[in-house]
């Protein structure tokens, strides 16, 4: 009823609240920008950024494409170097340093291709040289 009691009543409910609140983990490294230049004209721009924790992003683009270069440290400590062209033609990702999974050798085959099939397949070869054309239900197409 006390005014007095009220707000220490409050006071006392605000710093069990503080007391409680959860703490940043101090064993978490903060990171801090080192270099930071963007500039953009139209649809031409450029961005290289780097922060010392060894995240650096150097990426440009215009009406034609982007290419770029990324680098970071992985958790195992080894540098990861990423590179990017993309363009009309699409996208193509590279890693100098060896991060990007590498397509399997080719599978020699277990059996040979049976004989039917490689005359079926030169005489398809024939028929194109002469100008034969197939529509998708798979019938010659006049010309």
């Amino acid at each position: 009823t006390n005014p007095t009691n009220m707000k220490t009543a409050v006071f006392v409910a605000l710093l069990a609240l503080a007391a409680a609140a959860p703490r940043p983990d101090s064993s978490l490294e903060s990171a801090e920008l080192v270099h930071d230049e963007r500039a953009q004209e139209g649809a031409s721009y450029s961005t290289n950024v780097e922060i010392d924790n060894g995240i650096s992003i150097a990426e440009s683009g215009d009406d034609d494409g982007v290419q770029g270069t990324y680098q970071f440290t992985a958790p195992n400590g080894e540098t990861v170097v990423l590179t990017l062209v993309a363009n009309a033609g699409g996208a193509q990702f590279e890693s100098p340093s060896g991060h990007l999974p590498v397509a399997p050798l080719p599978v020699q085959a277990i059996h040979p291709i049976p004989q039917h099939a490689l005359e079926a397949i030169a005489l398809a070869a024939q028929q194109r040289a002469a100008g034969v054309e197939w529509n998708q239900q798979g019938f010659v197409t006049d010309n």
